[in-house]
């Protein structure tokens, strides 16, 4: 499994910068219900629409000549972000996960240095790390019991299917609507999110 892990972050790795993109807002879909969860149970208030934001950031992706501010996308991803102080409860920390995702993923948008292939799928695996071992309490867990914790094997067979998708993706044959749509499909294949948050 370990083996697979390091193998999925060489595959990333290799492929165009633009697939590695795609790949990175697939996994970030993934996360999103974790958030929405945490602002329905908090009723957190949104004053920008998180559901805009990861439309707009397809849309500049696959959409050629597509323009977005990405300092002021920041800036509202920042004003969405919970602080894990005022809240006592799980919940914030997964929201946290995937806020931390979009800002990374931003911010390898604005500079080629701070660019991470793998970033995004390391925060996603994190964000199921975490989990594991709120849920073992005192518990001390060793690197083969989180790895071979149901969420994480799913976690790297899922990261495994997506990369193989997006490897053959042909970008030039299929329309940019058409690219999300399949994406998305393949990202909540399972009904869940990375944490076995059950989606509506």
């Amino acid at each position: 499994m370990s083996q697979n892990k390091a193998n999925n972050f060489q595959r990333i790795r290799a492929l165009p910068k633009k697939q590695q993109a795609i790949l990175s807002l697939m996994l970030l879909q993934r996360m999103l219900p974790n958030y929405q969860l945490f602002v329905a149970v908090t009723e957190f208030p949104q004053p920008h629409q998180i559901d805009n934001i990861m439309n707009s950031l397809w849309e500049r992706l696959l959409i050629q000549g597509a323009k977005l501010n990405f300092a002021a996308l920041e800036e509202k991803v920042e004003a969405l972000t919970p602080d894990e102080a005022a809240y006592d409860m799980y919940g914030v920390y997964p929201a946290i996960y995937f806020c931390t995702g979009l800002l990374t993923y931003i911010a390898g948008e604005q500079n080629d240095d701070e660019y991470d292939a793998v970033a995004i799928a390391k925060v996603s695996q994190g964000c199921i790390v975490h989990l594991i071992e709120y849920q073992a309490g005192e518990q001390e867990l060793d690197n083969t019991a989180i790895r071979e914790h149901e969420l994480m094997v799913r976690e790297v067979e899922l990261l495994t299917e997506l990369i193989d998708w997006v490897e053959t993706l042909n970008l030039k044959k299929v329309s940019a609507n058409d690219i999300k749509k399949q994406a998305l499909s393949k990202a909540l294949a399972d009904g869940m999110s990375n944490i076995g948050i059950e989606l509506d």
